[in-house]
C-alpha cells in the first residue's frame, strides 16, 4: 500500500526483570499499526532491522517521523530512506498508541509474568496490533 507517512518509536517494557525494547510504526494517516519489533538493545542495527521489516508494509519509501533518538540516524542513511525529526505534531500517533499499549500492560505491572518468553511477547503483540486495528477499521473505539 502506498503510505504517505509513518511515525515510528520505541519503548522500553520490562521482561522478567530485564528491559525489554519495543519498535513500532503507525500510518499517520490511516492511524493503523503497521509493524512491531523486539530487541534486548537500542542500537542502529536494531533500529535498521526494524526499518527493513517495516519497508514490507509500503510500496514506496514514505517520509518517517522520529523522535532525535541517536540509534535513527544511521539507520535510515543506511537504508537510504527520508526522515524528519519531529517531537510532536504527527508523531503523536505512535506516542498515543504506546499509551494504549502500556495502559493494558499495567495489569502486569508494566512487567511480563514470570514464565514470560521472548515468543509469547510477540505473539501477545501480535494480537493486541490486529485487535486495535481491526476496532480502528470498523470504528468501534
Amino acid at each position: 500500500m502506498y503510505r504517505r507517512c509513518i511515525a515510528v518509536d520505541e519503548t522500553k517494557i520490562k521482561l522478567v526483570g530485564k528491559q525489554l525494547i519495543i519498535w513500532a510504526a503507525r500510518d499517520v494517516d490511516t492511524k493503523e499499526v503497521l509493524s512491531f519489533r523486539c530487541s534486548f538493545t537500542r542500537s542502529s542495527l536494531d533500529a535498521e532491522l526494524f526499518l527493513k521489516d517495516l519497508l514490507q508494509y509500503c510500496e514506496n519509501k514514505p517520509l518517517f517521523l522520529v523522535d532525535k533518538g541517536p540509534w535513527y540516524r544511521e539507520a535510515f542513511k543506511s537504508l537510504g530512506l527520508e526522515y524528519e525529526h519531529q517531537t510532536f505534531g504527527m508523531r503523536n500517533r505512535i506516542e498515543r498508541w504506546f499509551r494504549i499499549l502500556k495502559a493494558k500492560l499495567r495489569s502486569f505491572y508494566n512487567n511480563f509474568p514470570y514464565r514470560s518468553t521472548l515468543h509469547s511477547i510477540k505473539r501477545f503483540l501480535e494480537s493486541f496490533i490486529a485487535i486495535y486495528n481491526w476496532v480502528l477499521i470498523n470504528g468501534l473505539s
